[in-house]
């Protein structure tokens, strides 16, 4: 296989999974994760919770560390998977205020993302042939 037919079959995959992609981030945002507001604290943790859940479904070896702060998540390959990935990231957000500056509440970021999604994602990879 030559490396622009490999790219081509990753990407075509990539474009199959986006909307089930699209749907596990936007659950996420969805969770209030303001981790400098401590009346937020169990949402951080839930949002800590929901993505060590979706790494272990995807196959990591994922833990919840505690810190002094908030929880960590730390993921590693499975063993004997041979893969090597790094990621780092915050799962918290900021805080919303001021909410009068706000087109639509906070929390219906994730429908507006959705809507941006579509209208901007091409319908066909631009590696990919339309069939």
């Amino acid at each position: 296989m030559t490396s622009a037919s490999a790219l081509e079959k990753v990407l075509g995959k990539l474009d199959e999974g986006l909307p089930q992609a699209l749907d596990r981030l936007l659950d996420l945002l969805r969770i209030p994760s303001i981790s400098t507001d401590p009346a937020f604290a169990g949402d951080v943790r839930r949002a800590a919770e929901w993505l060590r859940d979706d790494l272990a479904a995807i196959g990591f070896d994922v833990s919840i560390r505690e810190t002094p702060g908030h929880p960590m998540v730390v993921a590693h390959s499975a063993p004997g998977t041979g893969r090597k990935i790094l990621f780092y990231g915050h799962y918290d957000v900021q805080p919303v205020d001021p909410l009068e500056l706000w087109d639509t509440p906070p929390s219906n970021r994730a429908s507006r993302i959705r809507r941006r999604a579509r209208s901007s994602a091409p319908e066909v990879h631009p590696t990919t042939k339309a069939s």
